[in-house]
């Protein structure tokens, strides 16, 4: 997907027990609206214990250092989940097909250096799993490889899916519905497994793209509607873009609305943001909660330390998801 436009047709409801986790660098950082179903009714949230360099600081928190809050009243916590316990990871590898004259900006780049991943994914836990998705200019989009245990088997199959080198006469509308097409088709692979893991985007991608504000907010409200955490890592040799009325790096506005970050790294260090990326994800608490009314409206979370456990964790800072909206399946 080049610096275009898409359009994306979306609805604005959300699968539960969905990830609330998202990089929140202040208390007043802006949120995306999350809808909340369930036929249980419970909400999940998703914390991460940060300390002032954003490096994880804590992972001995107990279920009793924590405070929740719906719309500024106090709720009971009814489940905690320690790092050690929390819900396994569908890890989704999104790449762009590798296009002639346009390595830099795309996935090109990631050619020939995938099996530095292999490493890293043969010591996950054998609950998580490792899937691959594409899209092209020509307009092709496919899931190459559902989630699987096998890493050898996923890395393989990202350096087949890079290895062709298509012209680069191709059209961005074309490529911009194939990007839009893979992303639903991993939505809905996801919502077909029972029970449903996390899933996580993980673009290697340039990112040299645009597109109008309120079109990305569609991919988000999609992806938010599956409780989809994106991530990205991007070559250091890979342009930047900058667009006046458009909203720039598409991937990156993605994976910061829905709670994830996109990495710069030199090519001998995919593998370690690729670590830094599971760390996170491996190092969040998840609390559960009980809506007091499935009445369909935004409601602010806030998600706090209490004063003993402040005083014990100095300077531990909480990120999550600021808000979500609770409705009936």
């Amino acid at each position: 997907m080049r610096a275009a436009t898409i359009q994306v047709v979306t609805s604005v409801t959300v699968w539960v027990c969905a990830l609330t986790f998202q990089a929140v660098a202040q208390s007043d950082a802006q949120s995306p609206e999350i809808t909340f179903r369930t036929s249980s009714n419970l909400v999940l949230v998703d914390v991460v214990a940060l300390n002032s360099k954003n490096e994880l600081a804590d992972t001995t928190l107990r279920r009793d250092d924590f405070q929740l809050l719906d719309n500024g009243g106090p709720v009971a916590i009814k489940t905690f989940d320690n790092p050690t316990g929390t819900r396994p990871l569908a890890l989704w590898f999104v790449v762009q097909c590798n296009m002639a004259g346009w390595e830099s900006r795309g996935s090109g780049l990631f050619r020939g250096q995938i099996h530095r991943f292999e490493p890293i994914l043969k010591t996950r836990n054998s609950r998580d799993s490792v899937a691959v998705a594409h899209w092209c200019d020509n307009g092709d989009s496919r899931l190459d490889l559902l989630p699987t245990s096998n890493a050898e088997e996923a890395t393989a199959t990202l350096e087949r899916v890079l290895t062709p080198v298509l012209s680069d006469n191709l059209q961005d509308r074309a490529g911009e519905l194939a990007l839009e097409q893979t992303l639903q088709l991993i939505i809905d692979e996801t919502r077909s497994l029972s029970p449903e893991p996390v899933p996580v985007l993980i673009f290697l991608y340039g990112d040299y793209s645009g597109m109008p504000k309120a079109e990305a907010d569609h991919i988000v409200d999609e992806l938010l509607a599956t409780a989809v955490i994106a991530y990205g890592l991007k070559d250091s040799r890979s342009p930047g873009i900058w667009l006046i009325g458009e909203q720039a790096e598409v991937a990156h506005y993605v994976a910061r609305e829905t709670g994830g970050v996109y990495l710069k790294l030199a090519r001998g260090n995919y593998a370690t943001g690729l670590t830094q990326i599971l760390r996170q994800l491996d190092s969040r608490y998840e609390l559960g909660f009980q809506p007091e009314a499935l009445d369909g409206k935004r409601h602010k979370l806030t998600v706090k330390l209490t004063d003993a456990a402040k005083k014990e964790h100095t300077g531990v800072r909480l990120r999550y998801r600021l808000a979500y909206v609770p409705t009936q399946r």
